[in-house]
């Protein structure tokens, strides 16, 4: 352990540890900086997180000095203010200061820094500033303008040093380097728009988010990403009942800071044309809306235990909205006639960073559920012929046309979120509240139970899963007494085996990665 003294304040940290860091934690604030990003390596090219060393003749940067017992720093110092103040000059001589039509404007490292440590009458003759390329589609997610970059190197380092793809660089040299792509490449990795995060200015931004919304009008709610069982953590941020992006939240032991392009437009799907809004139920011109009334009463009339051929779910769906649908699959079609899902749906490959071959968010849970995922062609045979109801919750097994012709005398009730092949095909669909629209928990790949929050509502009618499942579940005579989640959870926990009945009601930032007990192995294994 080393100790030192940092603006008169004595404070013991690891050897080792990076006098930038040790400084942050002795004044509460990042001393300034564009280019030293705690996750990537230090370049030190900004010159801008200097600080006075009793001892030393000169001002030194912090990022990229080791702390040392016994040292005396000072970052507050006259010496240092006038420093940083000449460095922000000199970044400033040739920007734009576009910042009114900047979609960095708000959160703009350049701003906080000038606000916080500037304020100065320039010294500096007014001369020509270099122009540079504006506006630069460097890749399908990202757009390049290079007057706004202080060539921090965040964005090479990124594409170096995390997904190894190395499209970008730095050309020319003095005041005409500028970034750029390599010659005949793109950025065009499953991670580019990381590099918009890391970008200190509004030098690189994101073709989706591109003038849609300015930041400071949006508020932020913690989620996680539904597009594969590796279970980023995520940030919506969202205005007026729509959300507008996704962005990383770290989780040191799911995600670190970094979250894939993929998961990242996951958005979309929200506010897709085809989100279902309002029941619609088979009259003689086809699928008709109805009000909630008749549409529940109508779902118990076909959901009859002994009236059901089989109930499917899907691996999308929470962990919560799992144990309810297990529970009311029992009572409806019995265990033989009960899936969690459709075998094989949702694997592809693993990029080998973030994004995981199997892109269903909770398939973890079924796992721990005891809930089988059945074959496209065994549940086509099981279905083919068979009478009654076919209770469909979430998914879209009717795109396997095999599934869907096999179906066709059956009576299909569909609880979900969008009009898809299945909803089409139904008796009965039932709208349901889609990933950000309701609190709930997700297991990832790794077993680890993570909360969602609702960032917007529901549209129109629809539900969240867990109250019409306990609907469905108190009509057939249920004894459960679910008045709210934290019910359900004290259920979900009880179903798991875990002591602590509420310590789903607990869950950490980071989520919880449970030791479950041990099941007695079924006759045969």
């Amino acid at each position: 352990m080393a100790t030192l003294t940092i603006d008169g304040q004595l404070i013991t940290v690891p050897d080792g540890t990076r006098l930038f860091d040790a400084c942050r934690e002795a004044r509460g604030e990042d001393l300034p900086h564009f280019c030293y990003h705690p996750d990537l390596s230090v370049a030190g090219v900004c010159r801008l997180c200097q600080v006075e060393i009793e001892g030393l003749p000169k001002l030194t940067i912090a990022c990229n000095t080791t702390v040392r017992d016994g040292m005396v720093v000072q970052t507050r110092s006259k010496r240092v203010q006038q420093a940083v103040q000449q460095i922000l000059e000199m970044h400033l001589i040739n920007h734009p200061v576009d910042c009114p039509i900047c979609d960095q404007a708000g959160e703009c490292g350049l701003q906080d820094q000038y606000m916080a440590y500037g304020l100065y009458e320039s010294e500096v003759a007014k001369a020509d500033k270099v122009r540079k390329a504006k506006v630069q589609v460097i890749g399908p997610q990202v757009i390049l303008d290079q007057e706004r970059c202080v060539l921090c190197t965040r964005c090479v380092r990124f594409c170096d040093e995390v997904t190894g793809t190395r499209e970008l660089g730095i050309f020319n040299r003095g005041d005409r380097a500028e970034i750029g792509v390599a010659p005949g490449r793109r950025l065009d990795n499953n991670y580019s728009l990381n590099t918009v995060d890391i970008c200190p200015v509004g030098a690189l931004t994101s073709r989706d988010f591109r003038f849609q919304k300015r930041v400071w009008l949006l508020r932020a709610t913690p989620t996680i990403c539904p597009g594969c069982a590796t279970g980023c953590n995520l940030r919506a941020d969202h205005e007026g009942g729509r959300i507008y992006r996704l962005v990383p939240r770290r989780n040191d032991e799911v995600n670190g800071p970094w979250a894939c392009d993929l998961g990242r437009l996951s958005y979309k799907d929200i506010h897709a044309e085809s989100r279902l809004a309002v029941a619609l139920a088979r009259g003689e011109g086809g699928l008709e809306s109805r009000g909630w009334q008749e549409a529940r009463a109508e779902l118990f009339g076909l959901l009859k235990p002994g009236g059901v051929a089989f109930a499917l779910a899907d691996p999308r769906q929470s962990l919560e909205e799992l144990v309810l649908f297990k529970r009311l699959g029992l009572r409806l079609a019995g265990e033989a006639q009960l899936a969690g899902g459709i075998a094989g749906e949702g694997m592809a490959e693993s990029d080998g960073i973030l994004l995981a071959a199997d892109r269903r968010p909770n398939r973890q849970a079924l796992r721990w559920l005891e809930l089988p995922e059945i074959a496209p062609a065994r549940l086509a045979e099981t279905l083919r012929g068979a009478r009654g109801t076919l209770l469909v919750f979430g998914g879209d097994p009717f795109a396997h046309a095999e599934i869907a012709a096999a179906a066709g005398r059956l009576r299909v009730v569909y609880l979900g979120t969008h009009l898809n092949a299945t909803a089409r095909a139904a008796q009965l669909v039932v709208p349901l509240a889609a990933w950000a629209e309701k609190d709930a928990l997700w297991v990832n790949g790794r077993g680890r139970i993570q909360r969602g929050q609702r960032a917007v509502a529901a549209p129109g009618a629809a539900r969240e899963d867990w109250r019409v499942l306990a609907d469905l579940l108190d009509h057939l005579g249920d004894s459960l007494d679910l008045p709210g989640l934290a019910a359900v959870r004290r259920l979900v926990a009880q179903e798991l085996g875990l002591a602590d009945l509420d310590v789903l009601n607990r869950l950490p930032v980071g989520g919880l990665q449970p030791e479950l007990p041990a099941k007695a192995p079924t006759q045969g294994e």
